[in-house]
C-alpha cells in the first residue's frame, strides 16, 4: 500500500530546501543600513580619531549611507570594543580599532571581557603608522650609537616612558634593551601625553611615539626623533632612519589601525565595506592627507587581518612572558 504523504517527502524536501535557501540568498543579499556607526574607542581629537574621521567622510558615499563617529573612550578601549562585540551584526556597526587593543590587550589582561578573534570579524586593516624613538632637545645624542653610548655611560639607569604597562611603546622599549643592550629603565605613565610632556621637561630621557602624535611636535622642534621602528622608513618622515640601521636590528612592529564588525556579520556585507575603504585608499588626496599626519595606506583582506592578529598575539605574548608583564 502506498502512502501518499511518504511518496511526495522528496518532492516537499526539495522545495522546502529551495525556499530556505532563497530566504538565506535575499537576507544574505540585504543592502547595508543607511546609517553606520563608526566606534571610535579613544576621546575626540586623537590620531586615531583624526584618521576614523577621514575615513568615515569619505566612505559614507561609497557605501550609499551615512557614516557617523561614536567616539567610546575609557578602559583602554574595552568599553568601545564591547559596544561593537554585542552590536547586531547587520553591518550598521564599525570598529576602528587599534593594533595594541586586537593583539596586545588579548593577551596582558587575564579578565578582558572580549576576544577579537571570536567576538569581532575583521573588515580589514586600514593604515600603518611608522613609530619613532622621541627624546628631548637637550640630551647629548643626534642618533642611536650616540644615545646607546650616553646610556652605557650613564651612572644610573636612563628613563625610557611609555603610554602604559604592556602598552605596545613599553615592549618597543624592551626590544631596544636587547637590540642595544642599554642601560634603560621603563617608567609608565597613563597614556603618551603625560610622558612626551616629561620628555621635553627633561623627567624622562625618550619614548616612542606614533608619527601622527610625533610629527608635529619634530616640525615645531620640540623634540629630536633618534630612529624608527621597523626596518623601513616611512614616506612621511624619510629623514628619519631606522633603529635598524643605525645597527640595532631587533626593534620591530608596525602600529595599525583596522575596521572590524560584530561577528556574525553577512561575507557580502564584509565585501561591501571592504570594497568602500579600497576605493578610499585609492583615492589620492586621502593617500596625501594620510601622509601628512604620519600614516600611509595598508589594507589587507580579512583573512589577512585575522592572520596578522593571530600571529601579533603570539609575538606579544612571548615578549609579555619572558619580561613577567604584568598590570593591575
Amino acid at each position: 500500500m502506498e502512502f501518499p504523504m511518504l511518496a511526495r517527502r522528496p518532492f516537499l524536501h526539495s522545495a522546502l530546501f529551495l525556499l530556505a535557501a532563497t530566504l538565506a540568498g535575499n537576507a544574505a543579499a540585504q543592502p547595508l543600513p543607511r546609517q553606520i556607526r563608526m566606534v571610535v574607542p579613544f576621546s575626540p581629537g586623537g590620531p586615531a580619531d583624526l584618521i576614523a574621521r577621514k575615513l568615515s567622510e569619505r566612505l559614507g558615499p561609497q557605501l550609499d549611507a551615512t557614516v557617523i563617529i561614536d567616539n567610546r573612550p575609557g578602559a583602554n578601549g574595552t568599553i568601545g570594543v564591547q559596544a561593537v562585540a554585542k552590536a547586531a551584526p547587520d553591518g550598521g556597526t564599525l570598529l576602528f580599532a587599534t593594533s595594541g587593543m586586537l593583539t596586545i590587550s588579548p593577551v596582558l589582561y587575564k579578565d578582558l571581557n572580549y576576544d577579537p578573534l571570536k567576538d569581532l570579524s575583521p573588515i580589514g586593516r586600514v593604515v600603518a603608522n611608522g613609530t619613532a624613538l622621541l627624546v628631548g632637545k637637550q640630551l647629548p645624542a643626534k642618533d642611536m650609537k650616540e644615545f646607546v653610548a650616553y646610556a652605557r655611560q650613564s651612572t644610573n639607569p636612563v628613563p625610557i616612558g611609555s603610554a602604559g604597562t604592556g602598552n605596545i611603546t613599553h615592549l618597543y622599549m624592551e626590544l631596544m634593551k636587547d637590540a642595544t643592550r642599554g642601560n634603560f629603565v621603563h617608567v609608565p605613565y597613563k597614556g603618551v601625553a603625560p610622558a612626551l610632556t616629561d620628555v621635553m621637561g627633561g623627567q624622562i630621557a625618550g619614548v616612542f611615539v606614533d608619527l601622527p602624535a610625533a610629527l608635529p611636535l619634530l616640525k615645531g622642534g620640540k623634540v629630536k626623533a633618534l630612529g624608527l621602528v621597523g626596518t623601513e622608513r616611512s614616506p612621511s618622515a624619510p629623514e628619519i632612519p631606522t633603529i635598524a640601521e643605525q645597527g640595532y636590528p631587533g626593534v620591530d612592529g608596525v602600529s595599525w589601525f583596522g575596521v572590524l564588525a560584530p561577528a556574525g556579520i553577512a561575507a557580502d556585507k564584509v565585501q561591501a565595506i571592504h570594497a568602500g575603504i579600497a576605493r578610499v585608499l585609492a583615492d589620492p588626496a586621502m593617500i596625501e592627507n594620510l601622509k601628512e599626519i604620519g600614516s600611509v595606506p595598508a589594507l589587507n583582506q580579512p583573512a589577512q587581518m585575522t592572520a596578522l592578529m593571530r600571529d601579533e598575539q603570539a609575538r606579544w605574548a612571548r615578549l609579555i612572558k619572558a619580561r613577567n608583564i604584568q598590570v593591575d
